[in-house]
């Protein structure tokens, strides 16, 4: 049986969020990959040799410019110094995967003319190491979280709930009692869910079109989750609780449709002492006011998410 869900949220504030959290831990080893350090050593080559010909036989660069471009095509190139460096002329490496492969080549032939003049000699008197492919590839981790924060939930409700089923079809839907889809990944079930069990999903019409990560079905019961890990304070993170307030401020008519906002990261913790007229403060107290007037739907950091499903599979028994 469920309780209510402030008890949950209660549950959260009892059991702040570690430090580190293994479902945001990423320690993939890229530098051990011979193949990219091979890459990476002969680009490198090139560009000493491309350098030396803008300054000597411009004509002479065709060929070089090629293999060059070849090799910024690699997978994980864009840890190197040189990729690096395109940040400093506002250019991005996924954005210069999408262009058209002319354009490529002619954007890459002027950033290597920048990249000669303003950072070749002087990386030649600091020398190279690929520790800066391994420490460039762990800076970029951050990009990896919000996956992981679906693959939170999804590991959760297998280890509780004991079910990897996922719904693919509206009919899987209706005839199952326990599973969950990705909104993302099947926009046409989520359509085909709130078109057939009546859910208004306001949040939509806010939020340009935002669909929640995941949704859970239980026996009769449906759970919207929308997941965030913030780490910082900050006007952006302002922004996302925010948009995790509004997400439980909805109701439906039907007490079976549930809002979840699944709130992790040392953010959380904030919540459990705030300062008196803070930020923090005002944004616990709308949380708690939410609750109070939607009793199906809950605010939970990982524990209280954990006990939500471990009462969850008293119900299934």
């Amino acid at each position: 049986m469920l309780r209510r869900n402030l008890d949950y949220w209660e549950i959260s504030l009892k059991n702040p969020e570690p430090i580190i959290d293994e479902y945001y831990t990423f320690n993939k080893l890229i530098v051990q990959n011979q193949n990219l350090i091979q890459k990476v050593e002969r680009l490198r080559e090139l560009i000493t040799t491309y350098c030396v010909l803008l300054e000597i036989d411009k004509q002479a660069l065709g060929k070089i410019l090629d293999e060059i471009y070849t090799i910024t095509l690699h997978k994980n190139i864009q840890y190197t110094e040189f990729i690096a460096f395109w940040k400093t002329l506002d250019i991005s490496y996924s954005s210069f995967g999408r262009l058209p492969e002319q354009d490529r080549k002619l954007m890459l032939h002027r950033i290597l003319e920048e990249y000669c003049e303003k950072r070749k000699k002087l990386y030649d008197e600091l020398g190279y190491s690929n520790v800066v492919i391994q420490a460039l590839y762990d800076s970029g981790v951050s990009r990896k979280k919000g996956k992981a924060g679906t693959q939170k939930i999804i590991n959760l409700v297998l280890q509780k709930l004991k079910s990897s089923q996922i719904f693919r079809t509206i009919d899987e839907l209706r005839n199952q009692i326990l599973g969950y889809f990705l909104p993302d990944e099947n926009k046409v079930l989520f359509n085909e869910f709130i078109e057939n069990y009546n859910v208004e999903y306001r949040f939509s019409q806010a939020y340009q079109g935002k669909l929640p990560d995941v949704v859970l079905k239980v026996r009769d019961h449906f759970f919207i989750i929308e997941a965030k890990h913030i780490n910082e304070t900050g006007g952006a993170q302002d922004k996302q609780i925010a948009e995790l307030i509004s997400f439980i401020n909805q109701r439906e008519p039907f007490q079976n449709i549930h809002y979840v906002a699944f709130l992790d990261g040392l953010y959380f913790n904030y919540f459990i002492n705030p300062p008196k007229g803070s930020k923090v403060s005002q944004q616990k107290e709308d949380i708690e006011n939410c609750l109070k007037h939607n009793h199906s739907n809950f605010f939970v950091n990982t524990a209280g998410f954990v006990n939500l499903l471990q009462d969850l599979s008293e119900v299934l028994l």
